[in-house]
């Protein structure tokens, strides 16, 4: 059986497993990535979750020798280097394929998390069953990944399908990249929670004010859940939010047109409650020459998605 080891590093914590060629997980694990202690730090700890792994029961059955790992940020994946990772503190420039394989003594595949999440979805995931396909993580901001033609695409410069920073609203709000209205600015969980903060403080109303009188941070399931009771201004965020990502998605199939589109994510398990309005308006905005609109699918992998693509990663060599 070819099995390999996949590690997803994030910003909290760092998880990883044996993963079949088939997108099988036979043994997983978690541990928190303690980020603020540095690279080093951060670098010991994966690889002490590998060395955790390579003793599991399943490991001593096969040949795991191939290691895939997926970092947040913005990747040099030819030269095995993360440029910088927001989610990481102090990650400029660090040659994580060359600190790995020499504590691992393993070849090391890197690739943007998000990538990494899009193929085990496509492998083994919502993405079963069509060639090509465009993944959304809604989280902190809006991350995609690109399976063109039964590939990963990543672009010449390896920073294709940075879907999130494409504009929605021109002139629109600063996004964290520098540009104004990106999608990441109107879709994302955290900028869903901060529109509805933003305007409670100016004087609208809303069961969540109390929230804020507490001295509690609004959150995306927050939104979500008012939304759902039918508070008035929760309503109108979430229509928002739901109706950028229909301008995405409709960008997107005029761009790659691509047989699903699939959100991942937190925001993403609001499931139907996203899925339904957003693909309501994609077919109101879609024209009928243009063929079939791409399928809104929910991702059904969870938090697993990204060490199970970063093991298909390394399995296929990519």
């Amino acid at each position: 059986m070819k099995v390999a080891i996949g590690i997803d590093v994030g910003g909290t914590a760092i998880k990883g497993g044996l993963v079949s060629s088939k997108g099988a997980v036979l043994e997983k694990d978690t541990i928190p990535t303690q980020a603020e202690r540095g690279v080093k730090h951060v670098i010991e700890r994966t690889v002490s979750l590998i060395q955790a792994l390579e003793k599991t029961e399943s490991a001593d059955s096969v040949n795991a020798m191939a290691l895939g790992v997926g970092v947040p940020g913005f990747i040099r994946r030819r030269q095995g280097l993360v440029v910088s990772s927001p989610n990481l503190e102090g990650w400029v420039d660090v040659p994580v394929v060359a600190m790995l394989e020499k504590a691992t003594n393993r070849q090391v595949i890197l690739d943007n998390d998000a990538n990494n999440a899009a193929l085990g979805e496509y492998v083994c995931g919502a993405g079963q069953g069509v060639r090509s396909m465009v993944m959304l993580t809604l989280g902190t901001g809006v991350g995609s990944g690109l399976i063109l033609d039964g590939k990963l695409w990543r672009g010449a410069n390896e920073c294709g399908g940075e879907l999130g920073h494409t504009i929605v609203q021109p002139d629109g709000r600063r996004c964290g990249c520098g540009q104004s209205g990106c999608l990441e600015a109107y879709a994302s969980a955290e900028s869903t929670a901060r529109r509805t903060e933003e305007l409670i403080r100016q004087g609208e109303a809303s069961v969540l004010k109390g929230v804020l009188d507490r001295g509690e941070a609004i959150t995306a399931k927050m939104v979500v859940d008012a939304a759902r009771t039918e508070d008035a201004l929760a309503c109108r965020i979430w229509e928002d939010t739901c109706r950028y990502l229909a301008l995405a998605c409709i960008n997107v199939q005029h761009t790659l047109n691509p047989e699903c589109i699939v959100f991942a994510g937190g925001m993403s398990t609001a499931g139907d409650f996203l899925r339904e309005p957003v693909a309501r308006t994609v077919r109101k905005l879609h024209a009928e020459r243009f063929g079939m609109p791409p399928e809104v699918r929910i991702a059904e992998l969870g938090s697993d998605a990204g060490f199970i693509g970063a093991a298909l990663s390394a399995l296929r060599g990519e």
